[in-house]
């Protein structure tokens, strides 16, 4: 009885992040869309890419941690675009490494209006690590020591509408609904990857010469849980520091009870280089965390415009 109750335990633990979080979901999407739209591949004209860190629910032992690589360019000559995505996700003993590879093609309505469609395949390797689970028993057989890993194939795929002060996405993710278990391991959880779909869109509005606002939003719609949706507005100083704030809903149930968010943000543009950090407010007075801290560094190598301000990327 107390293995069924362990195992039971075990197994709502890491339903959690299988089913809430789903892979990598970032409160600065805004900064690089590719993260949930394979159709971003090559659209900012460079060799672009973001470094991030993310640590949630700072302060409670076995929270979420996630460390991300984006790299993505347009291939010279053609109307394509690649792209390539490192993700490594982590839950108390799970953990969700992520390699996914994205190309898109890219479509010129107008002189300014562009219009892009983008596939991804991933490989993802889960892997549950038993020797972070508090064990009743020591020794037990039906927790062995070390790692079980499993390795599961996904797609995505996503259209991606766009100009130099406006953008329109929409993008399907986890197409294949991967299931993932292992039958010779009783201590491996079994999960699916649910399919998810994204909406999101922004535009910036210049207020005078010095000073634009960039509002956003983000619609995640997934199966078996309410619409999550995120609403944003940043303004922009002189093309380089972008200070915002954003608004999450959450209807899901958590570990706090159902929340919603509070999210401010800064950016500052280098030109080359950028860097942005936000930290996520929860508003339940419930709240036993500590918030959500997520920091990134991005950049933009080549490209005919790269150094022009008068000529900035907003998305």
């Amino acid at each position: 009885m107390k293995h069924k109750i362990i195992t039971t335990l075990i197994a709502v633990i890491l339903a959690f992040p299988a089913i809430a979080q789903q892979g990598v979901l970032l409160s600065q999407y805004f900064f690089d869309p590719l993260y949930i739209n394979p159709a971003y591949a090559g659209s900012r004209g460079a060799f672009s890419g973001t470094l991030t860190y993310r640590d949630q629910w700072v302060g409670l032992p076995g929270a979420p941690e996630t460390e991300a690589l984006s790299v993505h360019t347009p291939i010279p000559l053609t109307s394509l675009g690649i792209g390539l995505q490192l993700d490594n996700d982590v839950t108390g003993p799970l953990r969700i490494s992520t390699a996914t590879l994205n190309l898109s093609s890219t479509v010129h309505l107008t002189k300014e209006i562009k219009l892009a469609f983008g596939l991804a395949g991933s490989l993802n390797d889960v892997v549950v690590n038993d020797n972070e689970l508090n064990i009743e028993t020591p020794n037990d057989p039906v927790f062995p020591a070390g790692s079980n890993s499993l390795l599961v194939p996904d797609a995505n795929a996503g259209i991606y509408l766009y100009k130099s002060t406006f953008y329109f996405g929409a993008a399907a993710v986890h197409i294949l609904q991967s299931t993932w278990a292992e039958k010779n391991q009783p201590a491996f959880p079994s999960g699916d990857f649910y399919r998810q779909y994204f909406v999101t869109s922004g535009i910036v509005a210049k207020l005078s010469d010095n000073l634009a606002i960039r509002p956003s939003a983000l619609v995640q719609f997934i199966q078996t849980a309410p619409a999550l949706y995120e609403l944003d507005a940043s303004f922009i100083f002189s093309n380089k520091l972008f200070i915002g704030a954003g608004f999450r809903n959450n209807e899901r149930i958590s570990i706090s009870g159902t929340d919603n968010y509070i999210i401010p943000c800064i950016e500052y543009d280098f030109a080359a280089f950028r860097i942005g950090y936000s930290y996520d407010i929860v508003l339940n007075s419930q709240n036993i965390s500590g918030g959500t801290h997520e920091i990134m560094l991005g950049w933009d190598l080549g490209g005919d415009n790269l150094l022009k301000r008068e000529n900035p990327r907003y998305f």
